[in-house]
């Protein structure tokens, strides 16, 4: 049975200081692994044009960032595409079959709320440990049956269900968003909107 997890994390989070240091605002609105080391990310930067072109200039220096670039601006942002070195979070869970609700990295608190939906139990164990292994605190704050949660509704528990049973959170990925867009009859960036911020 599939389990809703909250995590306490204690991780640095140097592309939300980045925005800030720039005076922007960012949401990661998708993340994908590109291989063992490398993910990309497709982010949401809000603020003034030059906060945004400063993030983005920022974003391009840092270590562990191989790519960043603007690719649609409208009146509320820009969406920036970036492949980078996967983040300590991210590479905790890497191998592990969950679905993020609630992306730590997106947090501006410290620590950070880390929910996800997890396939097997053991996996919990095992994502706290590798945490561990990279000096990242973790602290269980809640575990519980996804199927009690009043937080999802029926429609994104079948999203997520399909979704997991798909092989869409194995590494590597067995469907794509566009072959699990077709799968649950929902377009690909509306998917990502469920996927990313089902509360």
């Amino acid at each position: 049975m599939f389990k809703e997890v909250s995590l306490e994390v204690k991780s640095r989070n140097d592309l939300l200081a980045a925005a800030k240091m720039n005076g922007a605002t960012m949401t990661i609105i998708d993340c994908n692994p590109l291989d063992r080391e490398r993910m990309s990310m497709l982010l949401d930067l809000g603020g003034a044009p030059d906060a945004i072109k400063n993030t983005i200039t920022t974003l391009q220096k840092m270590a562990g960032v191989r790519q960043a670039y603007g690719i649609d601006s409208d009146a509320e942002g820009t969406r920036v595409f970036a492949v980078l070195d996967k983040l300590g979070v991210c590479r905790a869970s890497a191998g592990s079959a969950l679905l993020c609700l609630d992306c730590p990295y997106n947090s501006t608190e410290v620590p950070a709320r880390w929910r996800f939906v997890a396939k097997k139990a053991k996996d919990v164990g095992e994502i706290i440990s590798r945490l561990g292994d990279q000096g990242i605190q973790a602290r269980i704050e809640d575990i519980s049956p996804l199927d009690k949660s009043v937080a999802l509704t029926q429609k994104e528990r079948g999203i997520i269900s399909v979704a997991i049973e798909s092989g869409y959170f194995d590494f590597p990925r067995k469907i794509t968003l566009e072959g699990l867009s077709q799968l649950v009859g929902v377009e690909p960036e509306a998917l990502t909107k469920i996927l990313r911020s089902v509360e």
